[in-house]
């Protein structure tokens, strides 16, 4: 850090991080953007003058800058743990995208590497522990304000793309349709949602039955090339947590129309339901849902405005404030959720139950 106590953040990876992340950190006190790596130079280089960074070609050289005190790796899922580990290597405070890597694994590789490294602070981004409702949610669980927790239903029909329509069947191929690099709508969101069951549970999973499936088996690429697809758009669960609470999870990238995001929380002694990205309803047993929506300051400030770009800068903000030496305001996912989250994942796309010791 400086002498001020400034948190210098660099960013692998010029997709994500260029159109969500480091617009975000202008709301974040005490963190400066100083560099940017992507394995395609012109890329790296069009984000470098946009905000003013250095560029990089290569992240492991990004992760031993010597004005770089946090490394966010925002690249393809398969390159996650390689460049995660030359960060903490390096000494530096690690932020990983979801998911956090290929299988469990290297996951867990990257947890013995910060666990070797235990100065540095190193979170996985998953945001929306750090969403005002969602949060919100798991306060309420945890208070048994609905009573004994009993089951979540999550799902996402449709997924919508960066340009805000269903990813059908003329979405354009990319590495999202690629299983290798880790593509795919589990990865994408179910990670996510397979978080929120142990971030409202407060507990793990235990038991873990689920397929995924490949609707549209090829699409085109921006050069109008035909290619394969190999990555789901399609997933579906039914998890147990070591408490005995039920969830299922159902996501759809082929959907062409429904609510978006969904979640109900069922209690001994009443519901809890999230539609969409900013509605949170509480009802008790035989009573009427009531709206008890959480406030967003955040709104309409970022780009885009939507609850993962929100959610983001207010995981950054907390992120920022325990590297400076603060304790966490929030419940951040470390490596170790991360590996756990991991197994889940690779359970669901085994296609059978499988008990997780």
């Amino acid at each position: 850090m400086t002498a001020s106590g400034e948190v210098r953040v660099g960013f692998i990876g010029s997709g994500f991080a260029r159109r969500v992340q480091l617009p975000g950190l202008r709301f974040v006190p005490g963190a400066r953007t100083t560099a940017v790596a992507s394995s395609h130079r012109s890329n790296a280089e069009a984000v470098a003058r946009e905000f003013g960074l250095r560029a990089y070609e290569d992240g492991e050289a990004l992760a031993q800058a010597s004005d770089v005190d946090l490394v966010v790796v925002s690249t393809t899922p398969d390159s996650h743990a390689r460049y995660a580990i030359a960060a903490l290597e390096a000494g530096k405070h690690v932020l990983c995208e979801k998911p956090m890597a290929i299988d469990a694994f290297e996951a867990a590789q990257m947890v013995a590497a910060s666990e070797q490294h235990p100065d540095s602070v190193a979170w996985v981004d998953h945001e929306l522990r750090y969403e005002r409702n969602r949060r919100r949610a798991k306060e309420l669980i945890r208070s048994n304000a609905i009573g004994e927790l009993r089951h979540i239903e999550l799902s996402l029909k449709p997924y919508l793309r960066g340009d805000g329509r269903p990813q059908t069947s003329d979405a354009p191929w990319n590495w999202w349709f690629d299983a290798a690099r880790g593509g795919g709508i589990l990865g994408a969101v179910g990670s996510h949602l397979v978080d929120l069951c142990r971030f409202w549970s407060g507990t793990e999973i235990t038991y873990v039955a689920g397929l995924v499936e490949t609707f549209v088996k090829e699409r085109k690429d921006e050069s109008e090339v035909v290619r394969p697809v190999t990555a789901d758009d399609f997933a579906s669960c039914v998890l147990e947590t070591a408490r005995g609470a039920l969830a299922t999870i159902t996501l759809s990238a082929v959907a062409h129309h429904g609510p978006g995001h969904l979640g109900q929380v069922t209690g001994s002694d009443g519901t809890l339901l999230l539609s969409g990205e900013t509605k949170l309803e509480l009802g008790n047993s035989g009573g009427p849902l009531e709206d008890i929506s959480a406030a967003d300051d955040l709104w309409e400030k970022t780009k885009p405005n939507n609850m993962w770009a929100r959610s983001f800068v207010r995981l950054l903000r907390d992120m920022v404030h325990v590297i400076r030496g603060g304790t966490p305001d929030g419940e951040p996912a470390t490596f170790r959720d991360g590996w756990q989250i991991q197994r889940v994942l690779d359970a669901i796309r085994g296609g059978r139950g499988v008990q997780l010791d």
